[in-house]
């Protein structure tokens, strides 16, 4: 089996190499998760940041696979997005703007952005 160049394959897991666009949306479909909750309003929010395209491939994406596959995917496009610091200062700004989008700024999202900071800073 041949695999596309925009993807790599590790442990017979096939993992996507997103383009920005892809990985913000990705990322935002992923953390609005971690509270199990999925609102109408982050799912707004999220939408009315990127094409109806792109918002269903990266639904798809994350919704077909398991939490541990999804993180192996924003890991190996952290290095392509993440690596200068307007970038890390964007997509920190980005998640904070999703978690108080439904007016319920959890416990567990506080946790998630002080995971994804640390994940930033490696």
């Amino acid at each position: 089996m041949s695999i596309p160049k925009n993807n790599f394959k590790e442990d017979n897991i096939e993992y996507e190499f997103l383009n920005r666009k892809e990985f913000e949306t990705f990322l935002l479909i992923y953390a609005s998760h971690v509270d199990y909750v999925f609102s109408d309003e982050e799912k707004k929010h999220i939408k009315a940041k990127t094409s109806e395209e792109i918002y269903t491939k990266m639904y798809d994406l994350f919704n077909n696979n398991p939490d541990y596959t999804s993180m192996k995917i924003l890991l190996k496009n952290k290095e392509k997005y993440l690596s200068q610091e307007k970038d890390k200062l964007h997509f920190f700004d980005s998640l904070k703007d999703l978690f108080k989008i439904d007016g319920d700024y959890s416990r567990i999202e506080k946790s998630f952005l002080h995971f994804f900071q640390r994940i930033i800073e490696e």
